[in-house]
């Protein structure tokens, strides 16, 4: 049975797109030049080639040779990328393009797993916890292609513009689908606000992928044309009403939103909240009119994540709380955060955030649980709160909690940092609170 992988491949080279105005067959190019050196490195169908700290256009044109050779790549950001826990048996030794683009054989004998329908491996944010390696197979990345398709309405000819990290399942999505719909592409990654803005306001690309963050960079730019985009999207965060208006009035046309999964790619879109879902992908809770954690079903399988042997489910599993309207559209409130594990008692959090997201001026909460420094054998419990809240506001709300309740310590900062695709980091958290630790910047709820 095919893998799909190969017919891939050929169905993007037949669209004709180019890639930084670059064809990606052309004669002498990368592309061609990939496929040789992976066919030398004995490179068998169904391997795993981990694309190794490559960005942009060298990122997709590795893919596109791994493809060719009926392999799976696993893009990630970092040159030598350390796993924890099962992964690492599967990545450990695994064929390797690097930066540089030299190709590093697979060691021999090593360990490897069946990925027969596997198109592409992905890292989730590892927001909440150590990235997991999530596994994409082809149907799904059909379907995710198909959905950013529709939703910016790409034909061929549109210069698709794509700054955001292409290792991201999100930046990944655009510039597959973009390309599988004979759209020109830029993926140059984003430097300066500036120079995207001049590309836009000249007219050199028409549809623009990004995230919040950059869309905010962007409308601070000056004018540098009269061209407007024909469509642009904000996907992986939230878009304020205030940055889509900002948006509106700097470029003349809102912002679209995009909402999706590591897992799963991109299941909705719309002009309002998270959208409305992409053909294929229902929505199984909650129902319209309620709140509750968005649970979907999948018409292309999730193929689960790299060495768990859970086997394809079509239900999947948020972890996000949303409210569904009566019209359709569903709005982000939360993320489900199940229970910590504090010196080696499992203990809840959702009182304490519940006390701390009623104090005014706060905007978001984060738990973490972490090791002393002098005595790592025992652990604290932490609450980073984003706002402006009083801290000794927030330390009465804590004192309100019943009886019995692990209260946390307490770190204020005006914005919880995040990655660049929108979600919570949680290595600059644990930075954040650590550095506040040092400086004996928090506090605990006081008790009778």
């Amino acid at each position: 049975m095919s893998s799909g992988r190969q017919e891939m491949v050929t169905r993007i080279l037949a669209q004709g797109g180019n890639v930084d105005s670059e064809r990606i067959d052309a004669a002498g190019s990368l592309f061609n030049s990939l496929c040789d050196r992976l066919s030398r490195a004995e490179v068998q169908p169904g391997e795993l080639v981990v694309l190794s700290g490559l960005q942009g256009r060298n990122l997709l044109v590795a893919a596109m040779a791994v493809w060719r050779l009926d392999a799976v790549p696993m893009p990630v950001p970092e040159t030598d990328p350390s796993f924890d826990g099962a992964p690492a048996q599967f990545v450990r030794g695994a064929c390797r393009i690097t930066a540089d683009l030299s190709v590093a054989p697979a060691a021999p004998g090593r360990w490897a797993e069946a990925l027969d329908t596997t198109a592409v491996l992905h890292l989730s944010s590892g927001s909440t916890d150590r990235p997991k390696v999530a596994r994409r197979g082809v149907a799904s990345v059909l379907y995710d292609a198909e959905g950013y398709r529709a939703g910016l309405g790409l034909v061929p000819g549109d210069r698709v513009a794509v700054p955001v990290p292409l290792v991201h399942s999100f930046g990944w999505g655009v510039a597959i689908s973009a390309l599988l719909s004979g759209c020109d592409l830029d993926v140059t990654p984003f430097v300066r606000a500036s120079t995207l803005a001049r590309k836009t306001d000249s007219g050199a690309v028409s549809v623009l992928a990004l995230t919040p963050p950059l869309a905010r960079l962007l409308v601070e730019t000056r004018r540098q044309g009269t061209s407007t985009p024909r469509a642009a999207m904000a996907g992986a965060g939230q878009v304020p009403d205030e940055l889509n208006e900002a948006f509106q009035k700097r470029f003349g046309l809102p912002l679209l939103r995009g909402y999706g999964s590591t897992e799963t790619g991109g299941t909705f879109f719309g002009d309002r909240g998270m959208g409305r879902p992409v053909p294929g992908v229902d929505i199984v809770k909650p129902p319209p009119g309620e709140r509750g954690e968005l649970i979907l079903r999948l018409a292309a399988p999730m193929e689960g994540y790299l060495g768990d042997n859970q086997g394809p489910t079509q239900e999947w599993r948020t972890g996000d709380v949303v409210r569904h309207d009566t019209d359709g559209s569903v709005y982000f409130e939360e993320r489900v955060r199940g229970p910590l594990r504090l010196n080696g008692k499992f203990i809840r959090t959702d009182i304490t955030e519940k006390a701390l997201r009623s104090v005014l001026g706060v905007t978001d909460v984060f738990p973490l649980i972490l090791p002393r420094n002098d005595s790592p054998e025992t652990e604290d419990f932490y609450a980073v709160v984003e706002g402006d809240a009083a801290k000794q506001d927030l330390l009465v709300a804590l004192a309100g909690c019943p009886a019995g309740t692990p209260l946390p310590r307490v770190v204020v900062c005006r914005k919880l940092p995040r990655t660049t695709v929108g979600k919570h980091d949680r290595d600059a958290l644990i930075e954040t609170v650590r550095r506040m630790s040092r400086d004996a910047k928090f506090r605990t709820a006081p008790r009778e």
